[in-house]
């Protein structure tokens, strides 16, 4: 029988982690930042690296040196398909992000207000994100032409469908809106269930909610024992039957939620 994940409590607060922690922060800031927006520089980020994009590699690096530093190990079950697909993943934290690039560098649709953060707004706007306003028509379907581009022009796009971060465990409902692109286009659809695990479901103590402020959450992190930041792959959705018609969406996202809440609720393999 597969074993079921429980909620852990919170790891131990010890604040001496942040003697080795935060000076490895500032100098990757400091230092590694400066070499990150460098290679994904037009005619930089294309240079070949063992088939992939200097601009691929060192971004992928990079966001696997910010996890390790924050306390995340990098576990991974499955594989992702060649692109271009549009990952469907659950939402626990603005973690989440790096841990996706630490997967595989992708765009990234995310909320509006993040465009704004010092700092990280403009790193995230380097890496590839793609804004979109919460409750606008006009950004939703702005917003959508893009994602039908770069699906078009073979690139990966990652969506947290559920639309908001739920501060109680567990995968919430996924929203359809967003998988019209892909079923547009005929790009599969790729299932991702996320979970922080220490002895145990720790969303508690890195999920992102209301009223959290983000250095906050950074700096409570960085002071917890180090956890494993699980990323677990469905076999991908056709969106796009054997007769060639496209799919429904909302069945698409219906079996998308059910896969991710079946990988989030069982043991990683």
């Amino acid at each position: 029988m597969t074993e079921t994940i429980a909620e852990a409590q919170s790891g131990p607060f010890q604040p001496w982690r942040y003697l080795y922690r935060l000076p490895t922060l500032l100098l990757l800031a400091i230092c590694g930042l400066p070499v990150l927006l460098l290679a994904l520089l037009p005619g930089i980020r294309d240079v070949d690296v063992d088939g992939r994009g200097l601009g691929y590699r060192v971004q992928q690096r990079y966001a696997r040196m910010l996890l390790f530093v924050l306390g995340v190990r990098l576990k991974i079950r499955g594989t992702l398909p060649p692109a271009p697909y549009l990952l469907v993943a659950n939402h626990i934290s603005w973690f989440d992000i790096p841990l996706l690039h630490a997967l595989e560098p992708m765009w990234l649709i995310a909320k509006d207000g993040i465009r704004s953060w010092p700092l990280v707004g403009w790193v995230a706007r380097a890496v590839g994100t793609v804004f979109i306003a919460r409750g606008s028509e006009s950004s939703r379907r702005r917003v959508a032409r893009r994602m039908a581009a770069l699906l078009k022009h073979g690139q990966p796009i990652g969506i947290f469908p559920e639309a908001g971060i739920s501060i109680e465990r567990g995968v919430g409902r996924f929203h359809a809106r967003l998988l019209a692109p892909a079923v547009r286009v005929g790009a599969p659809i790729v299932p991702v269930a996320i979970r922080y695990y220490r002895d145990g479901d720790v969303h508690a103590e890195r999920v992102f909610g209301p009223g959290v402020n983000l250095l906050v959450l950074a700096m409570s992190m960085m002071a917890r024992p180090p956890c494993e930041g699980q990323i677990m792959i469905a076999p991908a959705l056709p969106t796009v039957s054997s007769a060639g018609q496209p799919l429904s969406r909302s069945e698409l996202a219906r079996q998308a939620e059910q896969s991710v809440r079946g990988m989030y609720d069982h043991a990683f393999d």
